[in-house]
């Protein structure tokens, strides 16, 4: 259910303590000259939407709630037209969102965030471990560990051309077939069959304490292998995530916890100060 199309009577009608809530959060930030400013905003929100659905086969409830964009993206300093919410305030914006559903009844809900920027992950985790501090409330962000985890069928997809599927960061391959597959007039054609690849090793990057997709080594705003793009792929990649987030949904409502970022990113987080980050 879309939770801007109910009046408070059917929402009031909901069973909430076991309803799922799902907010998608999106970012306003170049892509590269390829891909629309909305690029991270239109993935999460199909994904959330083919999650709902494929939940409701199975008979669990989900209200969708709308997008929260502007979601920090320092990933992009050195590039033009990026705007965004500063973490600090990111995060609150979330706890606050978290909180009122909570007051309302809900039980349970999943940020969808397709951000792998710092900045980012540090705000949605920051607003998730307050959340969690709300006696019989739960909040998650299962699809961060999903980019950060292996996914048999997107690695082997991109292992037979040859791309580490680690190292599509921004503007990239997969973003790139996931809007071919939504609406390919969102996807400049004429550019991106055209852009070369903009190959890194993500994680020796890091270890350099490179952190920006400039810093990486991208000189037009993307870090992957765009130009590969297929509407195909686009359709296995979204389905593949929607289908890594109803199965975090149903594993919590199983009773079971998710596992933990990745110990080098858990590292990264607890060096970041949000107040720090602007």
């Amino acid at each position: 259910m879309n939770l801007t199309y109910l009046t408070s009577e059917e929402l009031n009608k909901i069973d909430k303590p076991n309803t799922f809530v799902i907010v998608p959060l999106g970012s306003v930030e170049q892509h590269g000259p390829h891909l629309p400013f909305g690029t991270k905003t239109f993935i999460a929100e199909t994904i959330a939407f083919m999650a709902a659905n494929k939940l409701k086969s199975e008979e669990y409830s989900c209200i969708i709630a709308p997008t929260v964009s502007f979601m920090p993206c320092q990933n992009n300093v050195g590039f033009p037209s990026y705007f965004s919410m500063s973490a600090r305030t990111y995060s609150d914006a979330l706890y606050d969102i978290g909180s009122s559903f909570a007051n309302d009844g809900f039980k349970c809900l999943f940020f969808v965030n397709m951000s792998v920027s710092l900045d980012a992950l540090k705000a949605v985790s920051s607003a998730i471990e307050d959340l969690n501090q709300i006696k019989g409330f739960m909040a998650f962000d299962p699809m961060s560990l999903w980019h950060f985890s292996d996914d048999e069928k997107i690695d082997d997809y991109l292992k037979n051309l040859n791309i580490d599927s680690k190292n599509e960061i921004h503007g990239d391959i997969k973003e790139t077939s996931a809007l071919l597959s939504l609406d390919q007039t969102l996807v400049k054609s004429q550019i991106y069959k055209t852009l070369p690849d903009c190959k890194v090793n993500k994680s020796w990057e890091m270890l350099k304490g490179n952190y920006s997709i400039k810093e990486m080594g991208s000189k037009t705003g993307y870090l992957g292998s765009p130009s590969k793009a297929t509407k195909l792929f686009g359709s296995l990649y979204l389905e593949e995530a929607s289908v890594a987030l109803s199965e975090s949904m149903k594993f919590v409502s199983e009773g079971n916890e998710l596992p933990e970022l990745p110990l080098t990113i858990r590292m990264l987080l607890k060096m970041i100060n949000l107040d720090d980050l602007s």
